[in-house]
C-alpha cells in the first residue's frame, strides 16, 4: 500500500459524516437539523386521549388540560399535545391546532373540533374516541397476526411438499409401476 492509499484511507475517516467531526457542506441550509419527532404508537394516543377526558372532567381548561397530558404522557404524545396546546394558546381555531398533531390522533382531534363546534362537552367524546382506537389496533393487530400466519405457511407448500413428493411419492410409484411390468 503506497503513501497515497494511507492518506486517502486517513482522510475518508476523519471526514466520514458522523464521526464527530462536522463537514459543512453536509450541513443542512440554515445549520440547524432537522427535529427528529419521536415514535407514537396508538396505545399511547388512546391512554393521553383517557387522561384528558379525566382533566377536562376535573374542571380543567383545554390548553390547561392539554399541557398537564403533555407533562405526564409518553414522549411522542407529550410532543404533540404540547403543539396543539401552543397553537390553541397562540389563537388558532381547534380544527388549525390539531393539523399540528400527528394523523394517528384522527379520532380525539375530530372529537376535540366537534365539541368545541357544538358546544358539547368533548371528556366523553375523547373516552369514546380513545376506545374505538384500542378496538381499531385491536382489528389490525388481528389481521397483521392472520397475514403472518399464511405467510409462514408458504414455506411449507414450496419447500416441503416438493421433498415429500421426491422422497415418498416418487419412489412408491417406482415400485408400483417396477412391479407391474416385472
Amino acid at each position: 500500500m503506497t503513501a497515497l492509499h494511507v492518506a486517502l484511507v486517513v482522510l475518508a475517516v476523519v471526514l466520514w459524516p458522523g464521526r464527530g467531526v462536522t463537514v459543512m457542506w453536509l450541513r443542512r441550509v440554515g445549520g440547524q437539523p432537522a427535529p427528529a419527532r419521536v415514535g407514537l404508537t396508538t396505545d399511547e394516543v388512546a391512554d393521553s386521549s383517557v387522561l384528558l377526558a379525566l382533566a377536562l372532567q376535573s374542571g380543567r381548561g383545554m390548553v390547561q388540560a392539554l399541557e398537564e397530558v403533555a407533562e405526564v404522557s409518553a414522549p411522542g404524545a407529550a410532543e404533540d399535545l404540547a403543539r396543539v396546546a401552543a397553537a390553541l394558546r397562540w389563537g388558532r381555531t381547534m380544527d388549525e391546532a390539531w393539523s399540528y398533531a400527528r394523523g394517528v390522533w384522527g379520532p380525539a382531534a375530530t372529537a376535540f373540533v366537534v365539541a368545541d363546534a357544538v358546544g358539547a362537552p368533548s371528556a366523553a367524546v375523547l373516552l369514546d374516541a380513545a376506545a374505538t382506537l384500542r378496538e381499531t389496533e385491536a382489528r389490525r393487530l388481528e389481521e397483521a397476526g392472520g397475514t403472518a400466519a399464511v405467510l409462514l405457511v408458504l414455506p411449507l407448500g414450496l419447500c416441503f411438499l416438493p421433498a415429500f413428493i421426491a422422497t415418498a411419492v416418487i419412489p412408491l410409484v417406482a415400485v408400483l409401476v417396477g412391479t407391474q411390468l416385472g
